[in-house]
């Protein structure tokens, strides 16, 4: 009996260091979005979806100084995208390929073109970590104005041809200088795709990780 006071002050730290962990929404919300937020985050974790994206997004909506009304808004489109993302991938516990698939459909990707990326009629499907890597680099091509088909293209044409997280790195970089210089988003990838594809077509099928130089700056 003597030893209860100290399991019970252990159990208690442990449930305070819980508490700490978990993540709260800004407090400069008002009541009413509280309210609305939390309703959406328990239909996503019943849902059996991850509700830390969710946490973000409200606080990145402080961050930016937007109303409540917007940020319930992207609240709930978020909780929305995460639900079409399993549904693009079939199902998934992890956490950083729903957060990508859910950036891109965001971004513009259609849930068609993704699921064909996810499951190829050809070839071998990419697993986790390559999706995730593709998505993240489709998401980023978009936002620097490629339109959503040609960056669709493009990841499934590197993952085709198994490419590395270098190469997604450097092709989104390239694509950035190239903007910068003054070319047309869609025609900065297409010429560099040209250029990717012909160098992974050289290499053969059975090579190990791909050295590329690091994306232009």
């Amino acid at each position: 009996m003597k030893c209860l006071p100290v399991v019970s002050a252990a159990l208690s730290l442990l449930s305070a260091a819980l508490d700490a962990q978990s993540p709260t929404l800004p407090s400069r919300l008002g009541p009413e979005a509280v309210a609305a937020i939390e309703r959406v985050i328990d239909s996503t974790r019943a849902a059996g979806l991850p509700t830390a994206p969710l946490f973000d997004k409200a606080a990145e909506g402080v961050l930016k100084g937007a109303d409540d009304q917007r940020i319930v808004v992207a609240v709930r489109g978020l909780a929305r995208e995460l639900t079409e993302a399993r549904s693009v991938l079939n199902s998934s516990s992890d956490a950083a390929l729903l957060g990508a698939t859910a950036s891109a459909l965001h971004a513009g990707a259609s849930v068609s073109d993704l699921r064909q990326i996810v499951r190829p009629t050809t070839g071998e499907a990419p697993d986790t970590h390559a999706l995730a890597t593709a998505f993240v680099a489709l998401t980023d091509l978009v936002t620097k104005r490629v339109s959503p088909a040609s960056a669709t293209g493009a990841v499934r044409e590197l993952l085709k041809r198994r490419a590395s997280d270098g190469d997604f790195a450097a092709l989104r970089g390239e694509v950035d200088h190239d903007i910068r210089g003054g070319i047309a988003p869609d025609v900065a990838l297409s010429n560099r795709m040209r250029t990717h594809v012909q160098v992974l077509d050289a290499m053969p099928l059975d090579r190990g990780p791909v050295k590329r130089p690091p994306p232009v700056e």
